[in-house]
């Protein structure tokens, strides 16, 4: 089973994952993707036979809606947190976010998952309205299933974001929940 099925047979066995996106769908949120540590960390918790909770990640939600108001994003955002407070929403319009706001950004969802800092980070899934999960892997799967932490190549050559992208790694300390992970400087 290569990663991409592996990855497709994770997403399966989570209930959840659907209901977030029926959650996403009532709000009109179209074309949205769950990305980043929500996907990461399932992978991660399978690989090192560790239980996946999906109600204790931040659930980090991209789209691409550049007709969409601030004002109506807000309002999204108000009405899904309160209506499902289980979970920890993330909703971002990455036609909304620059590079300062420290969130993903771009005009497609696949540029933005290309500004997330981490390779293994980089990684998006959706549903198809045939019910059939979509990934988005910029810069492939290999990463993530190794459980190796790599910054994005776009990072690795400037030294302001790969300085960034060290700090990020302090900060997240994910070696104290997954002791087998590689970092790469580079």
């Amino acid at each position: 089973m290569n990663n991409k099925q592996q990855l497709i047979k994770l997403l399966s066995q989570q209930a959840e994952i659907q209901e977030i996106f029926t959650i996403l769908n009532q709000q009109q949120i179209s074309e949205a993707v769950l990305c980043a540590g929500a996907v990461r960390n399932l992978v991660w918790d399978a690989l090192t036979q560790q239980k996946y909770n999906i109600l204790r990640e931040n659930i980090d939600i991209i789209f691409a809606d550049q007709s969409l108001s601030y004002e109506n994003l807000l309002t999204k955002r108000a009405i899904i947190t309160q209506k499902h407070s289980k979970y920890l929403w993330n909703i971002q319009n990455v036609c909304q976010n620059d590079a300062a706001s420290h969130q993903p950004f771009g005009k497609t969802i696949e540029s933005a998952l290309t500004t997330i800092p981490e390779t293994c980070s980089a990684v998006g899934i959706s549903i198809s309205v045939q019910g059939k999960f979509e990934i988005f892997a910029p810069f492939g799967l290999e990463d993530l299933f190794n459980l190796e932490v790599h910054p994005n190549p776009n990072w690795s050559t400037d030294t302001t974001k790969l300085a960034a992208y060290q700090r990020r790694l302090q900060w997240k300390n994910w070696s104290a929940r997954w002791s087998n992970l590689k970092f790469f400087a580079k």
